[in-house]
């Protein structure tokens, strides 16, 4: 006889009553979770209860979000343990998968079934077998029994098999078998190969790409086997989808790859995968940037081509492993600024001001000469692009256009050079008159002596204001000034509650609003109604910002000049 406190009772008789399931997902069976898979599976194998019976399937399959996961995690961990029949086991495992969705542990039911495999090998055999028969529970977690059998000449004869289907299942079985022979690995790539070559179903395909980047990682980086040769192929006979796919094996199976092949696959990421977001998400994910095999000028090709694809406005955040790639050597900077800038796509240039965001704003840009575009106007399209889109980083644009006055030629030097005195100087002159100043001792005779003419014209123009500026007639009226203060005003205000709403201190803490003092007093409200005083010392946080002077001066004026360059096309070659 069972106590009736015990959860092995209760169990046993929530089964008896249909609804198994639903004590499983109770608070009160939640407190066990750790002892409640190695309960469900001596229950299940002493026929107390049938956790792939029919009805609790279907109570599974009914749980809403938060209780599904409460039973999945003690189901999961009783499958490997499970005396059963190998339908009833899949049965389990189909059904919590499915149920699980897109979810990152949706596979843990398929590591799961791959251990009771490993456990049961005679009935692992049967789902083989049905594998080969077409069974649709068998066709579905297939990979796994072969997988727990660790036999790869299983595999290989589901690769020999007619059915496409069942073909792309003993692909991704030798590529994911623990203990492949060397023999065993060469052939899976020629099989791979052999697909690529010859096979037009996608879903086959796709598992022959997965099978072969998996084979060539056991392989290790030392031998290359027939990588350049198959990714030649995928270039030749394969379809946006599995330029995506490429991307994802760059991500998780980089390791066997020579740089050779690394630069071939991106290369073929350079004609517009199916997927923009998902291939920059997994290029980011795999880049390294100590690791000598990885090119950042194919990086960033591909991202070139990816990010005018994107649906949203791509950001500094989404890609950082990139981002911080690019500051990582002057050659990458110089690289990507010249040939995006000079290129004038809005998004790249966009993207390239987001780069400047945060700890990065402010950052020094020079451009490399072999950087530079060749072409007079190219150049002076690259330095009104420069203003268009990074007027608001005005350190990196002075930077950008003193390399052209460095290594540009004679008409575009003298671009560059107004632009550096109007719009730049004339409407900053904190950070960058610093930064100008100390460039009159530069070590390139060219920019010493820009620098010194700007400085001399900068000064001219401070002076001049300083001479004007006593003028009654210059001066708004009381009322223009009244209207500018209200709107500044109700501008801070918007701002400031904008703040509070994105800050993720904000849904932490309670707000307090303090107009004077040093210190902030509250009260803790402890366990059992106990209270406790807590004092925290006040420090102050402040942060700078310059407005353009221009944009008040001539707010008309400057704000077209700066759309123009931003909307300005290159004049076709």
């Amino acid at each position: 006889m069972h106590n009736p406190g015990d959860p092995r009772a209760k169990l046993i008789t929530a089964e008896q009553q249909g609804c198994l399931v639903q004590a499983l997902a109770s608070a009160e069976m939640r407190a066990q979770q750790v002892e409640l898979s190695e309960i469900l599976c001596d229950l299940h194998n002493a026929s107390f209860i049938n956790l792939a019976s029919d009805h609790n399937l279907a109570a599974i399959d009914a749980l809403d979000h938060n209780d599904f996961w409460i039973v999945m995690h003690p189901l999961d961990k009783a499958i490997a343990g499970l005396v059963c029949s190998h339908l009833d086991v899949l049965k389990l495992v189909h059904r919590l998968v499915l149920k699980a969705g897109s979810d990152g542990a949706a596979g843990l039911p398929n590591i799961s079934l791959v251990t009771w495999c490993k456990n049961n090998p005679a009935k692992a055999r049967e789902i083989v077998e049905g594998v080969k028969e077409l069974d649709d529970l068998c066709l579905a977690h297939g990979v796994f029994a072969v997988v727990g059998l660790g036999d790869e000449a299983l595999a290989f004869d589901l690769i020999r098999q007619s059915n496409t289907s069942v073909v792309s299942i003993g692909l991704r079985a030798i590529g994911r078998v623990e203990t492949v022979s060397s023999v065993g690995i060469r052939q899976g790539v020629d099989d791979a190969s052999k697909v690529i070559e010859g096979q037009i179903d996608a879903e086959t395909r796709i598992a022959a790409i997965e099978a072969a980047f998996r084979l060539w990682e056991k392989l290790g980086s030392g031998e290359d086997y027939r990588q350049q040769e198959f990714i030649e192929s995928i270039g030749k006979t394969g379809d946006p989808t599995e330029l995506s796919v490429l991307s994802g094996m760059l991500f998780f199976h980089d390791k066997g790859l020579s740089k050779e092949s690394i630069d071939q696959v991106l290369g073929l990421l350079e004609r517009i995968p199916s997927n923009s977001v998902a291939t920059l998400h997994n290029l980011d994910h795999a880049i390294k940037d100590n690791d000598d095999r990885w090119d950042f000028h194919r990086v960033a090709g591909v991202f070139a081509t990816c990010i005018p694809r994107l649906d949203e406005k791509a950001r500094k955040k989404d890609y950082y492993s990139f981002s911080k790639w690019v500051w990582r050597k002057p050659d990458h900077s110089s690289y990507l600024f010249s040939k995006w800038l000079s290129g004038g796509e809005f998004t790249l240039c966009s993207f390239l001001a987001d780069l400047l965001s945060a700890d990065d704003k402010g950052a020094e840009v020079w451009l490399q000469k072999n950087h530079l575009p060749l072409d007079l106007h190219d150049q002076k399209f690259l330095a009104q692009k420069c203003i268009g889109f990074l007027w608001h980083h005005e350190v990196t644009a002075a930077s950008v256009l003193l390399s052209i006055v460095k290594n540009g030629e004679p008409k575009a030097r003298v671009e560059a050079e107004k632009l550096l005195l109007n719009p730049l100087l004339l409407s900053y002159g904190g950070d960058l008159r610093i930064f100008v100043e100390a460039q009159c001792s530069n070590a390139s005779k060219r920019i010493s002596e820009c620098a010194k003419r700007l400085i001399s014209k900068h000064d001219t123009h401070i002076a001049d204001l300083e001479r004007a500026q006593s003028l009654v007639e210059l001066l708004p009226p009381i009322e223009h000034r009244r209207a500018v203060a209200i709107k500044d005003r109700d501008r801070n205000r918007d701002i400031q509650k904008h703040a509070h709403e994105q800050s993720i201190f904000a849904r932490l803490a309670t707000r307090q609003t303090l107009l004077y003092g040093r210190k902030s007093f509250s009260i803790i409200h402890g366990a059992e109604g106990k209270k406790h005083p807590n004092i925290s010392p006040l420090s102050e946080f402040s942060h700078s910002i310059e407005l353009p002077r221009l944009m008040v001066v001539d707010p008309v004026g400057f704000n077209a000049m700066i759309f123009m360059f931003r909307a300005k096309t290159r004049k076709p070659s």
